[in-house]
């Protein structure tokens, strides 16, 4: 977990810590090994990203849950690739929907090659996600199967409510959900299941990855609002300039005077209505009600990891779930 890990998302247990790191460099040879393919280009462009590095956190949270259970099973390796797989997917597909330029510091694949190329490459990397899963197993095939339709819901989901000054909070939280919650729930839903861990700890993991999935795409949207490019590695406010009105977005627009309607309703804001507009959001308590649903979150993520078997494991996992509240300003 240490590798490539901000310090605060180290495991208390140093030993544990250690283990989830061996792991993930395992994890990172097998994904270094997935993505040959016979066509240099398709090659190329299938290890660009993952190139780009990244923190792993979802292969993470596959090798951390193992722990309640046998962590030695050797399928969990490759569990957790097909995982990352499934993630980075879905990245190549968002920068081709965001026409974005970068990505984790790199040009994008689309910048780089074009969208055809990034389509069929997203593409590429979900048929290499799902015949790895076919080789774990019926149930882990279905279970990825099922959560790529899921991903691929949210995102149209979200298409559907992106520029709209009227997107209502229950819609944004169901986009979450799919979009974002989904993968990380199945991330610790899949270490409990190679691990051997019992159907209904299983089961708990999974609630708490749903949960602490929630608290982490809520706690990113709180700090694209709040923070500077030095602490984000990016422009503030990116979500607002490409039409996504996140939950302090939601927020504001409910406690709105006027303005910052007025300057959405010109279209996704860049230049100066961007700093307006995030400057509006900033003042007007809009975050203390977004921070709260974090905390509702974690509070839930915690509360399923206090029913999990005691040990260094369900310590790293509430201590991941806390991280979460802190680092947006939010409490459990």
């Amino acid at each position: 977990m240490s590798r490539d890990a901000k310090p605060e998302l180290v495991a208390p247990d140093p030993q544990l810590d250690a283990r989830v790191a061996s792991g993930l460099d395992q994890v990172e040879a097998f994904l270094e090994s997935s993505l040959g393919a016979d066509v240099p280009l398709v090659s190329d462009a299938a290890l660009h990203l993952l190139a780009a590095g990244g923190k792993r956190f979802r292969p993470m949270l596959v090798l951390l849950s193992s722990h309640l259970g046998d962590p030695a099973d050797p399928r969990l390796i490759a569990g957790a690739a097909a995982i990352e797989l499934t993630h980075l997917a879905s990245l190549y597909h968002d920068d081709v929907i965001d026409e974005a330029d970068s990505r984790r510091g790199a040009p994008s694949v689309n910048a780089r090659w074009g969208n055809t190329v990034a389509v069929l490459t997203g593409d590429y990397l979900f048929a290499r996600s799902s015949e790895i899963s076919a080789e774990l197993g019926t149930d882990v095939s279905k279970l990825l199967a099922a959560t790529i339709a899921q991903v691929c819901q949210g995102q149209i989901l979200e298409a559907q409510v992106t520029g709209r000054v009227d997107v209502a909070e229950a819609e944004y939280l169901e986009v979450i959900r799919r979009k974002t919650a989904a993968l990380i729930a199945t991330s610790c839903r899949l270490g409990g299941m190679l691990a051997g861990v019992d159907p209904p700890g299983v089961e708990r993991l999974t609630r708490f990855g749903r949960a602490l999935g929630m608290a982490f795409q809520l706690s990113d949207d709180i700090m694209d609002i709040t923070e500077d490019e030095a602490a984000l590695g990016k422009e503030p406010g990116v979500d607002l300039k490409e039409g996504v009105y996140t939950l302090p977005v939601i927020h504001a627009l409910k406690g709105d005077d006027g303005r910052l309607r007025a300057l959405l309703a010109e279209g996704p804001p860049s230049g100066e209505r961007l700093r307006a507009a995030l400057d509006l959001v900033r003042t007007d308590g809009a975050l203390d009600r977004a921070r709260e649903a974090v905390s509702a979150e974690v509070g839930q993520a915690v509360d399923e990891a206090e029913g999990l078997e005691a040990g260094p494991a369900r310590e790293a996992l509430t201590h991941l779930a806390r991280f979460l509240a802190e680092r947006c300003g939010a409490r459990e």
